[in-house]
């Protein structure tokens, strides 16, 4: 009695609402895979948004999936109109706007979540999933990624299942017919959503202004370095940037990528500095040998900087090399970004200019006697500069100094205490202290920061360079050499680094300056199904996003058209477009399997009555064939009048319901006529 009144029913006498028809109530199963459709569909999208709107979107979620087993707990409008406005000052509250990509995204998915409160109809559920398109659509602005297309893909086809059954396309016979179906409607979409991919003309902007939220923060490398920036970074171990190269990429210890100088030191805090105002040092290279070519797909960082192998001698077109040999971009990159550089692995730079030597050799006022003392031995024992760099390197080799990820704290002179007390650290304390040390032997030096080596992903042919990559190393002006890199953290004793750390922070994305050959057969196990993983995305960069207008009209100048440019695009379009569907549909026309189910369950009747030696006469209709298979086998009488009283009046008249096809479904579940007849047999 209940299924037949309307919940709402007071509302609808109150507001004077139009009453719902019995057939245009939806089932509980109906509401609880809409429900659950619109959690999966909005499940990745959780992890960009506020933790507020999180928590809104899990109350009303649960609201929705206790009203299923409850359904006094299913506010009423009243209530539902209180959770609205709650919903909408959430969203302020969160982000102080409604719209952009941020506040438009949440305000937009609190909506289709407070719409599950007053699913009454098959109409609200149909509602509810075609808004979810919107909802999909939306995410692509935060992550075009390979697995989340392909999941949100899975989604869709959910919603399109879901729509068939509550259009009546599968006589309420389950979810499993609906499927089928909108598979086929899928792949009948694939080839035309192949052509508009390929032929639809592409604008070098996007048809929003959304862009980069301002507010929005990046994880990436910093252009200043202080105790604890780098080793933050590297335990994130998110993707920097992919690279693939030409030929043989070099060794390991060659893979220094190099980005941000850095020259001033305010005792704890390295930063670039402000050079001299009319220097103007040339970028080149005196000497320069070994040269690699390479490209780098970038991920966003909303910096101008590019990394490229120390030292790059060319530059993308939108780039340039500035005079610390820093590659630079003409804009932030906000977007992923894609660049081919050439880098010599061997070269001797130019000697700089004066007030330049004098900027790498400033100190800051906390430099302590006993950091001089240590120097200054040094320096009575060294013959040149790079002696004195060689017992600094040395210094660093044999001391008790470790290399962790999880150093201990320092105070407010960082080098001293590091150098003479806690004796662990990370790059960025090594190579700060040994600049220091440098400096105070009167040998110019500066750091640079970037990324060091590079996990080798063999199934795509590429290096793959993460966060956790990141490192800090030091460059020291030597006479007759110009600058020379110098890595103090490559001097620690390799018994003196933390691998047990390494392994419980970065698993199998570890950083090449950790060894972690001891771990675990599973964590390798995981390793090879992310480079699996990572595969998959950089091919779906490469052919999908990345397919661009300058693409299209290259391959317009493939197919000879490459002189009617745009026009020749949209005609191609047009005409692509056109054929593409009279083939579906010629396909459809001449596809067997497309038929009224009434008429498939129809057609395995007839087909185990053949197969036990009653086949239907051509000129035979449902009731004459009933007949004489009454008369032949009174045996199956009662069977196939049950099933004929259901198929007749649904196919030929207007008795058809969502149960109908459940009906048929069971009757020829158990309908053997070929076995009944054997066991009449073997009774006589």
């Amino acid at each position: 009695m209940s299924n037949a009144v309307s919940p709402d029913w007071r509302s609808s006498v109150m507001f004077k609402t139009k009453p719902i028809p019995p057939d245009e109530h939806p089932q509980p199963r109906q509401i609880l895979w809409t429900s659950l459709l619109v959690l999966a569909a909005g499940l990745p999208l959780l992890r960009f948004l506020d933790w507020r709107i999180n928590a809104f979107l899990a109350l009303i979620l649960a609201i929705r999936v206790a009203g299923l087993r409850w359904p006094a707990a299913v506010p009423n409008r009243w209530i539902r109109a209180l959770l609205t406005f709650a919903g909408v000052a959430n969203c302020l509250n969160a982000y102080q706007t409604l719209a952009g990509q941020d506040g438009g995204a949440a305000l937009f998915t609190t909506m289709i979540a407070l719409k599950l409160l007053e699913l009454h109809s098959k109409r609200d559920l149909r509602l509810v999933l075609v808004l979810m398109g919107f909802l999909i659509v939306i995410q692509f602005l935060f992550d075009e990624s390979f697995p989340l297309t392909f999941y949100l893909g899975l989604v869709a086809l959910g919603i399109v299942t879901l729509l068939v059954e509550l259009n009546g396309g599968l006589l309420g016979s389950g979810l499993r017919p609906a499927l089928r179906i909108a598979g086929r409607l899928t792949l009948h979409a694939l080839p035309l959503t192949l052509v508009l991919f390929v032929l639809f003309p592409r604008l070098h902007a996007p048809l929003w202004s959304l862009g980069v939220d301002a507010s929005k923060g990046l994880m990436g490398m910093s252009d200043s370095m202080e105790p604890g920036n780098i080793s933050e970074l590297v335990v994130n171990g998110e993707l920097a940037f992919r690279v693939r190269f030409e030929g043989a990429p070099p060794r390991p210890d060659q893979l220094y990528w190099r980005g941000p100088v850095l020259w001033e030191m305010d005792g704890r805090r390295w930063t670039p500095g402000r050079p001299p105002p009319d220097w103007q040092d040339p970028a080149g290279l005196i000497e320069s040998a070994d040269p690699i070519d390479y490209e780098v797909v970038l991920e966003p960082t909303r910096q101008r900087w590019l990394f490229a192998l120390d030292m790059p001698v060319s530059e993308p077109a939108d780039a340039a090399i500035n005079p610390d040999f820093q590659l630079l971009a003409s804009q932030p990159v906000n977007a992923l970004k894609r660049y081919a550089v050439r880098s010599a692995l061997s070269y001797r730079t130019h000697e700089p200019d004066p007030r330049l030597r004098e900027l790498a050799l400033r100190l800051p006022e906390n430099v302590t006697p006993r950091m001089r003392d240590l120097v200054a031995d040094w320096r009575a024992r060294a013959d040149s500069d790079w002696d004195l760099v060689r017992l600094g390197l040395t210094h660093f080799n044999r001391e008790a100094f470790h290399y962790t990820l999880l150093p201990p704290a320092l105070g407010a002179n960082p080098a001293d205490e590091f150098l003479f007390e806690t004796r662990s650290g990370f790059c960025e304390h090594y190579a700060s202290s040994f600049a220091l040390l440098m400096r105070l032997g009167g040998v110019p030096a500066r750091i640079v920061l970037g990324y060091l080596g590079g996990e080798d992903n063999d199934i795509g042919g590429y290096k793959i360079v993460r966060q956790s990559d990141a490192h800090a190393w030091v460059e020291v002006l030597i006479a007759g050499r110009g600058w020379v890199r110098v890595d103090p953290t490559a001097a620690v004793d390799p018994s003196r680094i933390d691998n047990r750390t390494a392994t419980r922070l970065l698993g199998a994305g570890a950083s090449a300056r950790f060894d972690l050959g001891d771990a675990s057969a599973i964590a390798h196990w995981i390793r090879n199904m992310r480079l699996i993983a990572d595969t998959l995305d950089a091919t779906w960069q490469n052919w999908v996003l990345d397919f661009s207008a300058d693409d299209q009209l290259d391959l317009m100048d493939r197919l000879g058209l490459g002189d009617f440019r745009e026009y020749g695009l949209a005609a191609l379009m047009v005409l692509a477009v056109s054929l593409t569907l009279g083939v579906v549909l010629l396909a459809m026309m001449r596809d067997k399997g497309e038929r009224d189910p009434l008429d498939a369950f129809y057609a395995r009747f007839c087909q185990r009555l053949a197969r036990a030696g009653l086949p239907r006469h051509p000129h035979e209709g449902p009731g004459d064939y009933g007949q004489r298979i009454a008369a032949a086998r009174p045996d199956l009488s009662a069977t196939v009048s049950r099933f004929l009283a259901l198929y007749v009046p649904a196919r030929y008249g207007a008795r058809r319901t969502g149960e109908t096809g459940i009906r048929l479904a069971r009757l020829l579940r158990g309908f053997n006529p070929k076995a009944r007849r054997q066991h009449a047999g073997s009774a006589r």
